[in-house]
């Protein structure tokens, strides 16, 4: 699964160092935790495996950018277009929204990814 996040990061022009393996895993964990959690499951599926993943990328992004991570990244990539399914969010490179503006978007959207997959799921607790 962490290789599978590992391409999805690709996907946005992301390249993860070595260093960045242990807070992937760590979010991967948190982000499964939660999930597993609200909907009161004790095996993940298919469809909350992709649930996992862009929330697992969001949350990596997130983290990375406020600790100032992507600061030294080429991330130009990623703010251009995202498809995922019937979803598509593409960014005009003329908008009047900045660059950390631009990136927040991205990062809520995979935050955010698949919540009504997760609400079907869920199991009532006895």
């Amino acid at each position: 699964m962490i290789e599978r996040i590992i391409d999805r990061l690709s996907q946005f022009g992301i390249e993860v160092k070595v260093s960045d393996r242990r807070l992937i895993v760590a979010e991967y964990e948190n982000v499964r935790s939660f999930i597993m959690a609200s909907c009161n499951i004790d095996e993940i599926t298919g469809d909350l495996e992709n649930v996992i993943i862009e929330r697992t990328c969001g949350n990596f992004l997130f983290v990375l950018k406020n600790m100032g991570g992507l600061d030294d990244r080429d991330y130009e990539a990623f703010v251009k277009e995202i498809a995922e399914g019937d979803v598509k969010v593409v960014f005009d490179e003329e908008s009047v929204l900045s660059e950390e503006q631009k990136i927040d978007r991205v990062i809520d959207f995979l935050m955010s990814y698949g919540e009504e997959i997760i609400l079907s799921k869920r199991c009532i607790r006895w």
